[in-house]
């Protein structure tokens, strides 16, 4: 999605957010656990924990884009190994406490959403103003790791809660 300004990133990081858990909120959490909310074995509690993992995915290629260039999506995958990397994921993150993956996606959140808005909006909106980002702006990444993610997320929700409830 391309953004039009910084206002109308923060707002669409803002709206993402609260809508996804909005949809999460109406999902009692003991059911956070339920398999086969996405893919092979995903849970609610998945979805969290993959979001937060690709908001700090970003915020570790925007901070050392600022130095250098980040392996992008993440050290030893590349984009078209994106299914092996979110598998890589769900590993990682699919035995942890409910509370310990809430906690980080807040944290997570609060900091995508601190980073968006000490930038200024040349640095989010001018292509190739960071030249990690070749000839996109960084709002593509970051837009891409939170408001497009958590709107793809709760229609993730949507579409298992529409499928529990028959």
């Amino acid at each position: 999605m391309r953004y039009t300004s910084k206002q109308d990133l923060l707002q669409s990081i803002d709206q993402e957010h609260e809508q996804f858990l909005a949809v999460a909120g109406s999902i009692p959490e003991a059911r956070y656990r339920e398999e086969g909310v996405w893919g092979d074995g995903w849970t609610v509690l998945d979805l969290f924990a993959h979001l937060t993992e690709w908001e700090q995915l970003f915020l570790g290629w925007y901070r050392e884009g600022l130095g250098g260039s980040p392996a992008v999506p993440a050290p030893g995958y590349k984009w078209n190994q994106t299914p092996a990397l979110n598998r890589a994921i769900w590993r990682k993150h699919h035995a942890r406490s409910l509370r310990s993956v809430l906690r980080d996606f807040a944290a997570s959140y609060r900091e995508i959403h601190a980073l968006a808005a000490s930038l200024s909006e040349e640095e989010l909106l001018e292509p190739g103003h960071f030249a990690w980002t070749g000839r996109l702006p960084l709002s593509a990444f970051l837009g891409g790791n939170s408001c497009s993610h958590y709107r793809t997320a709760r229609k993730i929700l949507q579409r298992w809660l529409r499928g529990v409830r028959r």
